[in-house]
């Protein structure tokens, strides 16, 4: 039995080696003799590209073309016997390098490159950038210029094409000359300590970018002095009190742009706490507070925050009311204020609030606020709210206090 099996073994194995052996699976690939008529590889952007070649055989040979575009398939025009391929112009015009190769029956049978350089017509303006377009002053600040020529395809020029770039300040003109490097020339334009303007332009040749604007402003405010301008020194709760700055300036004398906020703090010897702001023109920012209704002593300060502050300042109002009169109808029922008169004998102005407390047994049922009219304040005690009773009666305003013990409401 194992006899018989290793016979048939031996057959298989003859007949395959005689099938491999009459029948070979690996044939040799035909061989095409192809010769370039090629004058050049290096051509400028825009400028018509025909690759030539003598072939033996012309029939089903393609050209693969490789760019930065990725790849295309080419088929051939025969012309007087020769292989013509015309490159499309959206691979021509682009800077670069141009990988090709020729193709028969799925194997490549030539291969070679071109470069494309760019075009000596540059584009006008020169493509160029600034930013950030404002800085601060002093020197340190800057802002970076770059300069991107490219020629009419939009391909970037060569390098080492010389850029110049100019900045112009005040009465200062400067020029840098630059290479191109990389496709792109730079600078930083730095600020002066002068606040100010900068114009910025880059040129190649006859050509030349736009103009750009560099903004200077002032650097951080430095502390500055608080002043404050006032009709009179009484608390007539009238007038106003106007506080103004110095030209607040920067640390190298610029005045400050116009639109900075300033706080102004004052704090009352009532625990009073007052807020008012300003914003800067011409460096100097104004806050407007209207004088307090009763004597009072006012420190006051200028703030822009976490920056800068002013020196501190004290205001003393005195008072513009010594005393006014008070008169009770028979019912106790109609309380009549005034005249209230100010610090020459006049009428104070309308608006000066009286406030009157309604107590019964010590605890405190109503209050009413009312503003003066040609020097008066009346009150009345409805029957609907005060029952008839004993009553104290408390009356303030303009800093004067009177307590009426015993009030009885008929």
């Amino acid at each position: 039995m194992k006899l018989r099996t290793y016979t048939y073994l031996l057959l298989l194995v003859i007949l395959i080696v005689g099938f491999t052996t009459s029948n070979p699976i690996i044939q040799n690939i035909q061989e095409i003799d192809i010769t370039t008529l090629q004058a050049k590889n290096t051509y400028t952007a825009g400028e018509e590209i025909i690759l030539k070649f003598k072939a033996e055989e012309s029939s089903e040979i393609s050209l693969i073309v490789k760019s930065s575009y990725g790849i295309s398939v080419l088929n051939s025009q025969e012309k007087e016997g020769n292989l013509v391929f015309k490159i499309p112009p959206f691979l021509s015009q682009k800077r670069g390098i141009i990988n090709y190769k020729l193709v028969h029956n799925l194997q490549e049978i030539y291969s070679g490159s071109l470069y494309i350089r760019a075009s000596k017509m540059i584009t006008e303006p020169l493509e160029s950038y600034l930013g950030p377009t404002s800085i601060t002053a002093g020197g340190k600040d800057y802002g970076m210029f770059t300069v991107i020529p490219s020629d009419t395809y939009d391909n970037p020029i060569r390098d080492s094409t010389l850029v110049t770039i100019k900045h112009q300040f005040l009465d200062l003109e400067k020029d840098s000359e630059l290479f191109i490097n990389n496709f792109i020339a730079w600078k930083n334009i730095y600020s002066y300590q002068e606040s100010g303007r900068i114009l910025v332009s880059a040129n190649t040749g006859n050509l030349a970018s736009k103009e750009f604007t560099l903004d200077v402003f002032p650097s951080q405010a430095q502390d500055f002095e608080l002043k404050v301008l006032k009709k009179h020194e009484y608390a007539d709760g009238n007038q106003i009190a106007e506080f103004f700055t110095s030209e607040i300036k920067d640390e190298y004398g610029n005045t400050i742009s116009d639109g900075r906020i300033v706080e102004f703090s004052i704090l009352t010897n009532h625990n009073e706490l007052l807020r008012v702001s300003g914003t800067t023109i011409k460096g100097v920012a104004r806050g407007y507070m209207i004088h307090p209704a009763k004597a009072s002593l006012w420190t006051a300060q200028a703030f822009i925050p976490e920056m800068a502050e002013s020196d501190e300042l004290t205001l003393e109002f005195k008072s513009a009311v010594k005393d006014y009169t008070i008169a009770f109808t028979e019912d106790k029922r109609n309380i009549k204020v005034g005249a209230i008169l100010s610090f020459m004998n006049q009428i104070v102005p309308d608006g000066a609030m009286i406030s009157l407390d309604v107590y019964r047994d010590e605890i405190l049922i109503e209050t009413f606020t009312k503003f003066s009219s040609k020097g008066f304040v009346e009150f009345h005690l409805s029957e609907d709210f005060f029952p008839n009773g004993e009553y104290m009666i408390e009356v303030m305003g303009m800093g004067i206090h009177k307590k009426y013990d015993h009030i009885v409401l008929e």
